[in-house]
């Protein structure tokens, strides 16, 4: 516990000095599955400016319906005092134009995904109008918090388990909502045995930042800042240090940079998506 406040007054500290964002003004807060400590709350409170605020969650990913029908996603943040909460939710992709979902987006100041399965998440909303204005949501300073699949979706690789069963297979990923170009999220990955993972994806696609979370961890990225809260540790796979690394030893030793909370790691990629979901030809 007090290393978990520790983190919380060391990263407090981070986000208040680092207010100046090279390329977005929004906020991701990527959580690695499991339990969300109350710090990772605190921290989303503050970014969109209070409990009272309004919040979108959208929990498509899981296919617990009932538990959705009951309302019951929405508890974790009632139960901790939020009062604005709203819901976006549909089964069928010919309804994500619906515009009583767009508004509530457009009126939110942060938006939440669940977990369950990331490529439910990307079937049903990818390259949609709700794809794009969860993009004008952190374009318009909002932040977007997800756990789980509701992590690895923010990125451009749709990381799964097709690529778990055979890592030594070159893999064709689908997109993700690619909140950040360019990147690959995996999560869960101390718990799991995931951290070497990531290793084949890079290799693979050696201009992509690979970022690899345990559970009750997150990564909150503004600008170029990839910083760490929560209870255990973040991976970094950062293809230049691969190349530094190649040039200085003739091999890659050292494939991860771990990070605990309160560190902050700069990226020198551009990750950040400043365009629309939704290509002009399309």
């Amino acid at each position: 516990m007090k290393r978990a406040f520790l983190g919380l007054a060391v990263f407090l500290l981070f986000i208040s000095a680092d207010a100046q964002f090279n390329y977005q003004p929004g906020c991701l807060i990527i959580i690695g599955g499991g339990s969300i400590p109350d710090t990772l709350y605190t921290i989303f409170e503050i970014k969109i400016g209070g409990k009272d605020q309004p919040i979108v969650y959208i929990p498509t990913a899981t296919r617990d319906e009932p538990w959705i029908e009951q309302g019951k996603h929405l508890l974790k943040f009632s139960d901790r005092g939020f009062t604005n909460l709203q819901t976006v939710h549909t089964r069928k992709r010919e309804e994500t134009d619906n515009s009583a979902m767009l508004q509530q987006i457009k009126n939110a100041k942060g938006v939440f995904l669940g977990g369950g399965d990331q490529e439910i998440l990307a079937d049903i909303y990818g390259n949609t109008a709700i794809h794009n204005e969860l993009i004008g949501l952190l374009k318009r300073g909002g932040v977007i918090m997800g756990t789980s699949a509701g992590a690895t979706i923010m990125g451009s690789l749709l990381i799964g388990g097709d690529h778990r069963k055979s890592p030594h297979t070159p893999t064709t990923f689908k997109s993700g909502f690619a909140f950040m170009q360019r990147t690959a999220i995996d999560q869960h990955v101390l718990v799991r045995n995931r951290q070497f993972d990531l290793i084949p994806v890079i290799e693979q696609y050696p201009d992509h930042l690979g970022i690899a979370l345990d559970e009750a961890t997150a990564a909150i990225v503004e600008g170029d800042s990839i910083g760490v809260a929560g209870n255990s540790y973040l991976l970094i796979f950062d293809p230049a240090a691969w190349e530094q690394q190649k040039k200085e030893w003739g091999r890659v030793f050292k494939p991860f940079t771990l990070l605990g909370a309160g560190q902050v790691y700069k990226s020198k990629m551009n990750i950040w998506n400043k365009t629309s979901a939704i290509r002009s030809d399309e």
